[in-house]
């Protein structure tokens, strides 16, 4: 929810930076809004981390439900600070004009990132693999979106 928020309200700020050919500020500011994502999602990974235990326990009494539901309690939402770093970057480059990095930010997240590492941890790990292969790959995802960033905003500086 707190990612989404500033999916939202970045870009008018970024925009009006950019008009103002004020490039310094807008890696500032992206520079800031990128560490509180992965401190927040690190944050919530970390509480869903520490209490997997008994919550899989409190939803169900049926040890291999409960099992399945811990792994994905461990895994997934530490997960979730690559795919707010992608989302984040990706109406961050929107802002910036750079619309087709954008798109290949999303495309290349799912189709090169996620996806293929789920099949690969699927298959080398059934149900735990598909869940350690999301983390994988939404971690790879983050750090490919931001690269893809910092590349654009380098290209940008250099128009001007």
């Amino acid at each position: 929810m707190v990612v989404l928020a500033l999916t939202m309200s970045m870009p008018p700020m970024i925009g009006r930076m950019l008009g103002a050919g004020e490039l310094a500020r807008i890696r500032v500011l992206v520079r800031l809004a990128v560490r509180f994502v992965v401190v927040w999602q690190l944050a919530i990974g970390l509480i869903w981390l520490l209490a997997s235990g008994v919550v899989s326990e409190l939803f169900t009494s049926d040890r291999a439900v409960s099992d399945v539901l811990g792994s994905y309690l461990v895994r997934v939402p530490l997960s979730y600070t690559g795919l707010g770093i992608c989302m984040l970057m990706v109406s961050v480059c929107n802002a910036l004009g750079l619309a087709m990095r954008a798109l290949l930010v999303s495309v290349l997240r799912l189709f090169l990132c996620f996806l293929p590492l789920l099949w690969l941890g699927s298959q080398l790990g059934g149900i735990n693999g598909l869940m350690s292969g999301a983390l994988v790959g939404n971690l790879m995802a983050g750090v490919m979106a931001y690269l893809f960033y910092r590349q654009g905003i380098r290209k940008l500086a250099l128009q001007d």
